[in-house]
């Protein structure tokens, strides 16, 4: 799982402007319906899935401060190392403490 989550996110990290803005945009989206339908149903189901939500919007979002400000290789290659271990992590505890 842990390989699948990184080949993703080297996948969205390596696309264009427009598809990261196109991505940030929807997953926002996608949080405000999870936080609406939690809202009027208290389903565990769609928290777990809010926590997927916000953890890929919060990562695609630093991706793109990195890219944007950090011009030295080698912290560049530092921040992207530190984001995708953070990622993986998150991504790793929630799956850990909600699904099994």
């Amino acid at each position: 799982m842990l390989h699948t989550i990184n080949k993703f996110l080297v996948k969205i990290n390596s696309l264009d402007g427009f598809l990261h803005w196109t991505i940030q945009r929807l997953t926002a989206l996608s949080i405000l319906l999870s936080i609406f339908i939690i809202f009027f149903s208290d389903s565990l189901h769609f928290f777990i899935l809010l926590s997927f939500f916000l953890v890929f919007h919060i990562t695609v979002g630093i991706r793109t401060l990195i890219d944007d400000y950090i011009h030295d290789d080698v912290l560049f290659l530092t921040s992207t190392t530190f984001l995708r271990i953070i990622a993986i992590f998150l991504f790793k505890t929630i799956f850990i403490v909600f699904l099994c």
